[in-house]
């Protein structure tokens, strides 16, 4: 029937590029979630490493589609605030009137890099790129009696910052 709206499947991610207006080669996308895709499109077909997903019209028509990222994002912070914040932060968001997330932002940016002696990798569900590797683990390593969630936190940022870094 005219007008009636269809919908077809595809991958978040994957219709994200379009939808940000990115509908030839040269620029990428990255899309922040559970986990973190980047993502570009190109008439030719590259193999680079640490590039996971390379398929043609996979993102735009006549274009290969490369995917890389992070497996683990949103998902490691889920984590976190559902199994390590402790009652007294979740009253003091409430008390204010913010969430959780923008508590543990507030404080965690007091810190400096690294000031907390912690160390986080952020291979929680494997990694994606540079090692394509799921079954890689992650890693926080440095706690104390005397660590607090907002050095977690940050520890946490610090670990997507540098997961999405390359030389």
């Amino acid at each position: 029937m005219e007008g009636t709206a269809v919908a077809v499947g595809n991958v978040d991610a994957h219709v994200s590029v379009p939808a940000a207006t990115v509908t030839e080669a040269g620029k990428m996308v990255m899309i922040m979630g559970t986990s973190i895709c980047h993502m570009m499109v190109d008439k030719n077909l590259h193999l680079i490493p640490g590039v996971c997903g390379v398929v043609k019209d996979g993102i735009l028509p006549g274009y290969y589609g490369y995917e890389a990222g992070q497996s683990a994002v949103g998902d490691i912070f889920a984590w976190f605030i559902r199994t390590s914040v402790p009652s007294v932060y979740e009253e003091e968001a409430k008390k204010r009137d913010i969430n959780i997330h923008k508590l543990l932002e507030e404080k965690a940016s007091k810190i400096k890099v690294g000031e907390s002696g912690l160390l986080a990798l952020d291979w929680w569900n494997g990694n994606r790129s540079i090692l394509v590797d799921a079954d890689l683990m992650g890693l926080l390593l440095g706690y104390t009696l005397e660590t607090k969630p907002e050095e977690v936190y940050r520890a946490l940022i610090e670990a997507t910052a540098f997961g999405t870094y390359r030389v």
